[in-house]
């Protein structure tokens, strides 16, 4: 029951992380083939919607070429933060500490904020490629609702799906297509009131968390269950089912939720997502202690193999009983399945080894980089990449923990979301 891997999903990536065991290729050919549109920072369905927005009101605005119409689409971007920031008091949101900061000290410049593509007044150190121009992009088209190539432009389904919904709540303050809108997103900068003012209120009501019935159903067939290019063949569709079924409690343990909807969908007749939702268990049964272990083993530079392994022998004891005693049947890489063979024998002593040399392996297949860890000759742990140190959850811990994500949180919360927006 081995998952091969194919080439590392781009849209898998968590930005600025680090993954020094090479785990993402792992977790991301897992949560794929249940997930096929979503990546990790997709949680935010009014950060779709103000994607496409954006998107057709640059595209219909006076802008003369590509250029124009992207730094249009960041003052609208910014626009839509603010009212979400002030309207709303929403704090899930690209920008929302500079937007916050800003709108506290609007009250000095008579309740108005200066929205410009310019890099001084940008809501991200850089806007184009750390706000949703650069995070949802690429789902937004995985999900049918861009174009293929670039720019970004929307299909005339998501088109018309904007023109008929939201230009005409923007009309009512910004005259007919909302031009008023378009040519102020065009200017150098312009001043925008945060008081309660028509256009603030015409561009809340496009943001307005209570959807109608008709986006509710367009955003579920394109973002809860994939779109028309699904390529999961339905499965995401019959997940977002069980999710929606059985919401996730906020306190409890994500892996004790995700073995429920496995058992979910086996009751349902969908063994190919009940599966593949155990392969899911059961790689997290390894790849999450194996990381706590490679990152705690970071913090102990110097310190001898002999006294580490009594270390975590005191914590974790002769071994740990939450990692599946068949985990490496689903890892179709020979060092991963080397160290969940370790893990469930408690070889410690194998088990640091092992992280060591697929750390060396990570570093060789970027570029030829050192390693971070090594242990050498004299049984010492030499550590190059030196981070906080951290400590080793214990047992019972473990078998709680859940480190990666398998792009499941994303479809969680959407589907929250169109479900909350009735």
């Amino acid at each position: 029951m081995a998952v091969f891997l194919t080439e590392l999903d781009p849209r898998a990536r968590i930005k600025g992380s680090r993954d020094g065991l090479g785990a993402q290729p792992v977790w991301s050919a897992m949560g794929r083939p249940l997930i096929g549109n979503l990546t990790t920072v997709t949680t935010d369905l009014a950060a779709f919607t103000t994607l496409l927005v954006g998107l057709r009101l640059t595209e219909i605005g006076p802008a003369d070429d590509d250029a124009q119409r992207q730094a249009a689409f960041l003052v609208w971007e910014q626009m839509a933060g603010y009212v979400r920031h002030v309207v709303y008091d929403d704090r899930g949101f690209f920008g929302r500490q500079r937007i916050a900061a800003r709108a506290a000290s609007a009250g000095s410049n008579g309740g108005k904020v200066r929205l410009s593509a310019d890099p001084a007044y940008q809501i991200l150190s850089n806007q184009k490629t750390d706000g949703l121009l650069g995070n949802y992009t690429a789902p937004a088209r995985a999900s049918g609702l861009l174009a293929p190539g670039s720019p970004a432009r929307l299909t005339p389904e998501a088109a018309a799906f904007v023109d008929a919904t939201y230009l005409p709540r923007l009309a009512a303050a910004w005259g007919r297509d909302a031009q008023q809108l378009t040519r102020a997103l065009t200017q150098a900068s312009y001043r925008f009131d945060l008081h309660e003012n028509s256009k603030r209120a015409a561009v809340a009501a496009v943001l307005d968390p209570t959807l109608s019935a008709k986006e509710r159903d367009f955003y579920r067939r394109h973002l809860i269950e994939g779109g028309p290019l699904d390529p999961t063949k339905g499965r995401q569709a019959r997940l977002a089912m069980l999710v929606e079924a059985r919401p996730r409690p906020s306190d409890g343990p994500l892996g004790i939720y995700v073995a429920q909807l496995a058992e979910d969908a086996e009751l349902q007749g969908w063994a190919d997502v009940g599966e593949r939702l155990r392969r899911i268990v059961m790689c997290e049964s390894v790849l999450a202690p194996a990381t706590v272990l490679f990152n705690y083993l970071l913090g102990r530079d110097d310190a001898h193999l002999d006294t580490v392994i009594e270390d975590l022998h005191a914590v974790w004891g002769d071994r740990l009983e939450s990692v599946h005693p068949q985990a490496a049947a689903v890892l179709s890489d020979r060092q991963w399945r080397d160290i969940a063979d370790a893990l469930v024998q408690g070889d410690w002593r194998r088990l640091i080894h092992l992280l060591a040399q697929r750390n060396a392996t990570v570093m060789r297949e970027r570029g030829g980089g050192l390693a971070w860890l090594e242990v050498t000759d004299g049984d010492r742990l030499r550590v190059r990449f030196r981070d906080e140190p951290t400590g080793l959850p214990a047992a019972d811990e473990i078998r709680d923990l859940w480190w990666y994500p398998y792009f499941l949180p994303s479809l969680i919360r959407l589907v929250a979301a169109n479900e909350e927006s009735a």
